[in-house]
């Protein structure tokens, strides 16, 4: 059993394959802008106006979401300083600590 796309059956896609690589590569550029601020710096190199909204969806293809990191990764140096510092203060009392 094989299925074909009807014509008509979908709205037709306004963005050529190039445009839609040069937005995508823009949105992989500066992760955090917003699609306002894509739209704005691709729009001079695109023909025609492309929305927002179209924007937003083309930036979403194939990209995972992006988490800003809490905290710093420690490095082979601070794990070592750290280390240091603890083993120092091991054995103190209660009177060092204050």
């Amino acid at each position: 059993m094989s299925f074909t796309r009807r014509p008509g059956s979908k709205c037709p896609q306004q963005t050529s394959r190039e445009e839609y690589r040069h937005i995508v590569r823009n949105a992989r550029i500066q992760p955090t802008a917003s699609s306002a601020a894509i739209q704005a710096k691709v729009a001079p190199s695109l023909g025609d106006p492309v929305s927002s909204r179209t924007i937003r969806h083309l930036a979403k293809g194939h990209l995972g979401s992006r988490h800003p990191l809490r905290v710093l990764l420690l490095t082979s140096t601070h794990r070592r300083l750290r280390l240091e510092c603890c083993r120092a203060r091991g054995n103190w009392t209660a009177a060092e600590w204050n």
